[in-house]
């Protein structure tokens, strides 16, 4: 069968972030795999499976939703058959160490570095391989947190990455959801790949998460998705609970000061990185 190659070209600003998020937002545009490339993102179907005004509608959702991606356009060529699954789990994501501590790598590489913590991720079209600046600040937050029997909850969790990481760390109680169901079904996945079986894992927006109060919460995603969930991490926090955040730029930092404050929520350490801002919040 030959397949059709979308080529998306993404502004330079935007480019690590959209290539991670916008997939997620095909999935029922008819592509059945994506491939990071060079100013931008390549996305494949087979031919005739994908209709190019649905492809707009889509595109212009995106920019609705992360104004910061205005400009995405898209080119299409016809290619002869390839298995594109298989090339983008050889080619793309590999290895990465973090405060060389933790090693987040795909199933296919054997040679990584002995460190104290090992974490398995076949991202496939999820955000979170660790990749991104926003996830390598969380994770620079988590490995420095004392987690040895704490009740955490992941929202937005993606690929599971931090969760994962957090129960290597000895977290008790860990709960994760994500509204995207590609994101979920591949946190299942990553879950399974490092042994662990007690992630309580949902497919579901902020109304999934668990009852109670978490000793922590970790929040990746965009800045207004992410504010909007301040009644929901309140109800779910008690005095002490820390909350680590990240999704957003450093500008929007003291914004969000202002609107955790609304809820109880203290700032208390912030982190930036390569254009990318994250907080640590505590409840009072």
């Amino acid at each position: 069968m030959d397949y059709s190659e979308y080529f998306f070209a993404i502004p330079n600003d935007a480019q690590d972030f959209a290539a991670d998020v916008l997939p997620s937002f095909f999935e029922d545009a008819g592509f059945d795999s994506f491939e990071a490339a060079c100013g931008g993102l390549k996305a494949f179907a087979p031919e005739n499976a994908v209709d190019d005004v649905a492809v707009q509608a889509v595109l212009d959702a995106f920019v609705d939703a992360f104004p910061m991606a205005d400009g995405i356009t898209f080119k299409k060529r016809s290619i002869a058959d390839k298995n594109w699954n298989e090339t983008w789990e050889r080619e793309s994501f590999r290895s990465l160490v973090f405060e060389n501590r933790c090693v987040v790598h795909s199933p296919l590489v054997t040679d990584v570095p002995k460190v104290e913590f090992d974490v398995l991720i076949d991202p496939k079209q999820a955000f979170g391989s660790g990749s991104h600046e926003t996830t390598t600040l969380m994770i620079r937050r988590i490995l420095a947190a004392d987690l040895m029997g704490k009740s955490v909850i992941d929202v937005g969790c993606g690929t599971a990455i931090l969760a994962i990481l957090a129960k290597k760390k000895g977290a008790g109680k860990v709960a994760a959801f994500d509204i995207d169901k590609w994101a979920y079904e591949n946190a299942i996945t990553n879950v399974g790949l490092n042994g662990i079986d007690d992630i309580d894992l949902k497919l579901g927006g902020f109304e999934v998460m668990q009852s109670g109060e978490y000793d922590y919460i970790f929040a990746n995603i965009t800045r207004n998705i992410l504010l909007e969930g301040l009644p929901f991490y309140a109800q779910h926090s008690k005095r002490g609970t820390r909350m680590f955040m990240s999704g957003f730029l450093p500008a929007d930092v003291d914004y969000v000061r202002e609107k955790c404050g609304e809820y109880g929520f203290s700032l208390v350490d912030t982190s930036e990185l390569n254009g990318w801002a994250s907080v640590e919040c505590v409840k009072l």
